[in-house]
């Protein structure tokens, strides 16, 4: 199996952009693009979707997520973590996006999600994390997994290791993974699967002459 690790994944995307000339925004676009028409096949009754965004890259393509499923007609809400306020670059600029087409930006941590039954897309933390999450995600991650929500993570489940597969601390549970390029190096981990559930792999555009260089590296 194409596998990318952590470190791999960060030189990927910079070689794309530094490189190849691909935008890092148009990549984010396309990951996000991409993970919403997984999202449409897999909801086509058209329960409403909670997007969890983080603070980071990852919730930039939650955001983006958000914006083309509110442009498919799909009943959509976005949870914003804390830090998302204080994002910078690709993920400052779709939180804004979002912010502007008055789709609806849920405080975190709020005591009532916003549906009864629906999906859930967990996109707060994704391959760069490398430390345990607090417990206030703890008490959060408990919830949701007792809620009727089927959860999408973006990536890989937030509090996963990217590396190991091992749960790093409190870890989303979900049902489904968009996974960006390749399978993450800890997917190798059969106890992955109770974390990451069904996996599907999606194009970033990233030039198929850099990606292969990765493919070969791995001997696949």
């Amino acid at each position: 199996m194409f596998t990318l690790s952590r470190s791999e994944v960060r030189e990927l995307d910079r070689r794309a952009v530094e490189e190849f000339g691909v935008p890092s925004v148009v990549l984010m676009e396309n990951a996000g693009r991409g993970a919403a028409e997984l999202l449409m096949r897999l909801n086509p009754d058209r329960k409403p979707v909670v997007i969890l965004c983080g603070p980071g890259n990852n919730g930039g393509d939650g955001f983006v997520i958000a914006r083309h499923l509110d442009n498919a007609g799909w009943p959509v809400w976005t949870i914003d973590h804390p830090g998302a306020s204080q994002s910078t670059g690709d993920a400052a600029i779709n939180r804004t996006i979002v912010e502007r087409s008055t789709i609806p930006v849920l405080p975190w941590l709020s005591e009532v999600l916003p549906t009864p039954a629906g999906w859930l897309v967990d996109a707060l933390f994704g391959t760069g994390l490398n430390r345990s999450l607090d417990e206030s995600y703890a008490h959060y991650f408990r919830a949701l997994g007792t809620s009727e929500y089927q959860t999408l993570a973006i990536d890989i489940p937030s509090g996963l290791d990217c590396d190991t597969g091992e749960p790093l601390g409190p870890t989303v549970r979900a049902a489904h993974t968009a996974t960006f390029v390749a399978h993450k190096r800890g997917f190798l981990n059969p106890k992955s699967k109770e974390w990451t559930g069904e996996i599907h792999v999606i194009d970033i555009g990233a030039p198929r002459a850099l990606v292969d260089q990765y493919r070969t590296s791995t001997g696949t």
